[in-house]
């Protein structure tokens, strides 16, 4: 705890300065409505650290996906990785990878109050949103599931039941970038509305690859629909549908290749690799491919009982994908995975009581179910070496490779994993008096798991044709064929106390844990490491808000310190192909958490976002004494909009500033990289119209969110964020 001394003392001091700053300012901010403790408040009322986005933050800001999220909050890191699905997010450090989909996320992901089971259901294009709030810290209490470094809760638009609107959005970009947006809604009658919406979004990709397609190109639409029925005041319906389909030749790798790899590219007349892994100019002779299909569907029951509210949240979601890449990064065919299909489905049933006793306790019961199923692999051919690896890898590892691989040795598996949970929580605040008010939670969560694994390789080499030992394949493909269940009890809890200093400003002091269950290694991972640990969190936080100056300056701060307790994380294997899962020890994090917002002008509004991390590093375990990655000592972003009014109309300028210090892009640590951004709109608006020009990383920085080596061909990957990208879009609100 002594960690926190410089923390707590970083508070005082943005206290004290905000007292100074109040003799200035007039007011001129807007209240932020969220929903962050799963009931509508006031942001600066809800002790918690919340980053929100309205929609009119997410339209004029260019808010098109969650990578956009991530540059705008200095507490969210994300990391690409081989396909968008298995995009990793992260909060104040902590996050895990899903490659193997027996690793689930550390970050919960909501939409509409609905968990989704896997990060990658929530990375494709953002369409008809009311707000995103992302919570830090563990919100084990009542968001419960996969929520222990925090949680990001997408809200979209409701039917209008008062009258009829909508949009239709056009943009065009570079890359030959074109997006179309619609969305309609209205009333059916006095007690049913709709709500249409859909999104086309294609784009050139921005890689240019000398063996085969252009990748990271982009082929997506969705369509959403809602109907919301109100027979009284007091009791409504809210069914809601959707469908998501993507197709890409995502995710592009820039690589700088082994002298040895460089040679054979001469001696067979392939394209020269200037081995600039920033210039996005790349060569891969297998063709990377994604594509996915997903449904979701939910219904939400609202019921005013005069004496509480009664909500209740069923759901059910089911997707699919199939991926293809290059896994030696290069023009050689060394090896590769070839149309991996993924497949999984869910349903979730949340029931919630919102009421109070007497005039000073408010408080929340819920009982939460929620079954899933995920399967990778369907036992067809997946994993294969080429006719190149034998070339490469044993000079580069050793010739002994030539014993135990041969070209056309191929690995297939069928791993599926069965989870059941339920949880039972409450969560209550006294008032103790106006100014006091102590708030506790506790969540018990039962987890049932079930695993039916199936791994096999086929390998015509000598050492494992004659029945001397394994393939080198089956170091990335374990060969299985069995069944694991495993059943894990947590409780996780809450105690916050909240003091208001005034009718505008708060501290509060809180802890709170979190937990994640374990599970069972699928295709990667020796018989003895093939069940992994349940992981916990512990974290403390020391936290401030305030409106000053009539309203024109809002400034947020918290400072906290997290512990997290068999930290799961995905661990190279050894002999250079494929993950399994792990655990260290324990892991720390803290630091400080700033937010800003103000209008120092009638026609200026300023944000800024400054994130300051003190420690994260990895404190027991394989990897102690090494920092996570994806976290730097500092991170920010500084926003600025200008309105001129002109006429019965306005002109408008938007700029954000994005940057993240020096920080590991690498699984072994060596890597190091960092980002600076610059993102700018100009345009005109009126009560129907809003057309404006704008471009995103104009500064055209070039950073790596991920180093993966591959130690057969000597390759070490660069996952490059986009370049610089710009366009022009025309809205029509009617």
């Amino acid at each position: 705890m002594s960690k926190l001394k410089p923390l707590v003392s970083a508070i005082a001091i943005a206290s004290l300065s905000m007292g100074v700053l109040a003799q200035t300012q007039k007011h001129a901010l807007e209240e932020i409505i969220v929903t962050a403790q799963k009931r509508s408040e006031n942001l600066q009322n809800v002790p918690v650290a919340v980053t929100a986005f309205t929609s009119e933050t997410i339209q004029m800001a260019g808010i098109d996906n969650t990578l956009d999220v991530v540059n705008m909050t200095p507490s969210l890191s994300v990391v690409t990785n081989i396909t968008p699905f298995t995009t990793t997010l992260k909060i104040r450090g902590i996050g895990t990878s899903q490659n193997d989909p027996s690793l689930e996320p550390s970050v919960g992901l909501f939409v509409d109050g609905v968990f989704m089971g896997r990060t990658g259901l929530g990375m494709s294009d953002l369409t008809d949103i009311e707000r995103i709030e992302v919570l830090q810290g563990p919100q084990g209490t009542l968001y419960g599931k996969n929520a222990n470094a925090g949680a990001i809760s997408i809200i979209t638009k409701r039917p209008n039941l008062e009258e009829f609107e909508g949009y239709v959005e056009a943009t065009v970009g570079n890359y030959s970038m074109g997006q179309l947006t619609a969305t309609a809604s209205g009333p059916l009658s006095d007690t049913v509305a709709f709500r249409l919406s859909g999104n086309v979004h294609e784009r050139d990709g921005y890689f240019n690859n000398a063996g085969a397609e252009d990748l990271s190109d982009v082929d997506d639409w969705n369509v959403q629909g809602k109907l919301l029925w109100e027979p009284t005041e007091s009791l409504s319906f809210l069914l809601s549908a959707a469908h998501v389909d993507r197709d890409t030749t995502c995710c592009g790798v820039d690589a700088i290749q082994a002298d040895l790899v460089l040679e054979e590219y001469a001696n067979r007349g392939l394209p020269a690799d200037k081995n600039d892994p920033y210039d996005y100019d790349m060569g891969n002779d297998i063709q990377n491919q994604f594509s996915q299909e997903s449904d979701f569907a939910s219904l939400q029951i609202e019921y005013d009982a005069g004496w509480g509210v009664i909500a209740s949240i069923t759901a059910w979601n089911d997707y699919e994908y199939t991926s293809s890449v290059d896994g030696d990064f290069g023009l050689l065919n060394m090896i590769a995975v070839i149309d991996e299909y993924n497949e999984g489905d869910s349903f979730s049933q949340e029931l919630r009581l919102d009421s109070s006793v007497g005039d000073n306790i408010d408080y929340m019961l819920g009982l939460f179910y929620y079954e899933q199923t995920t399967q990778r692999g369907d036992a067809s051919p997946t994993v294969f070496l080429g006719p190149d690896f034998l070339t490469i890898a044993t000079q580069l590892i050793s010739p002994a490779l030539a014993a135990v691989a041969a070209p056309g040795d191929f690995g297939r598996f069928q791993n599926t994993w069965d989870n059941e949970t339920l949880a039972v929580f409450g969560q209550a605040t006294w008032h103790i008096t106006d100014n006091w008010h102590l708030t506790g939670g506790l969540r018990w969560t039962d987890e049932e798991r079930d695993a039916d694994l199936f791994g096999e390789v086929f390998s015509t080499a000598p050492v494992p044709s004659l029945g001397l030992g394994p393939a080198f394949l089956e170091g990335g493909v374990v060969p299985i064929d069995d069944t694991f269940s495993r059943n894990s009890d947590n409780v996780d809890w809450l105690l916050k106390l909240a003091f208001d200093v005034s009718d505008n400003s708060m501290v509060y002091a809180s802890a709170s844990t979190g937990s994640k269950s374990g599970n069972f290694n699928g295709v990667g991972g020796a018989p003895e490491q093939r069940e992994f640990d349940d992981e916990s969190t512990i974290s403390y936080e020391l936290g401030v808000k305030s409106t000053l100056l009539d309203s024109r300056l809002r400034l947020n701060a918290a400072a906290f310190y997290t512990e997290v307790e068999d930290f799961q994380y995905q661990a190279e294997n050894p002999i250079g192909i494929g993950t399994f899962v792990s655990t260290d020890g324990e892991v720390q994090v803290s630091g400080v958490d700033l937010q800003l917002e103000a209008v120092p002008l009638p026609n200026l509004t300023l944000t800024a976002g400054l994130l300051y991390m003190h420690d994260y590093e990895i404190t027991e375990g394989p990897r102690e004494g090494q920092d996570l990655d994806a976290t730097a000592d500092w991170s920010g972003n500084l926003g600025a909009m200008m309105i001129f009014p002109l006429a019965d109309s306005a002109l408008y300028l938007r700029a954000d500033y994005i940057f993240m210090d020096d920080h590991i892009t690498g699984a072994s640590g060596d890597e190091i990289d960092d980002r600076e951004l610059l993102n700018a709109r100009i345009g005109w608006r009126n009560d129907n119209w809003n057309v404006d020009v704008w471009g995103k990383n104009l500064t055209d920085d070039e950073y790596a969110s991920w180093n993966p080596g591959m130690s057969i061909s000597g390759a070490n990957a660069y996952f490059l964020a986009p370049p610089r990208t710009y366009g022009a879009t025309v809205r029509y609100d009617f």
